[in-house]
């Protein structure tokens, strides 16, 4: 390989690297935005 398609090998991995980590944390923080409120239960009487 050339040395210019190794530098574009490298770029493109870090790319999906990136793209991969921020959708995972957008996931994350979405996934906390819509979580349920917790409730308190209580108890039979």
């Amino acid at each position: 390989m050339t040395p210019t398609q190794i530098c574009a090998l490298i770029f493109l991995i870090l790319n999906v690297a990136l793209l991969y980590w921020l959708g995972y944390r957008n996931g994350l923080a979405d996934g906390r935005k819509h979580q349920p409120e917790p409730r308190t239960r209580r108890k039979a009487a």
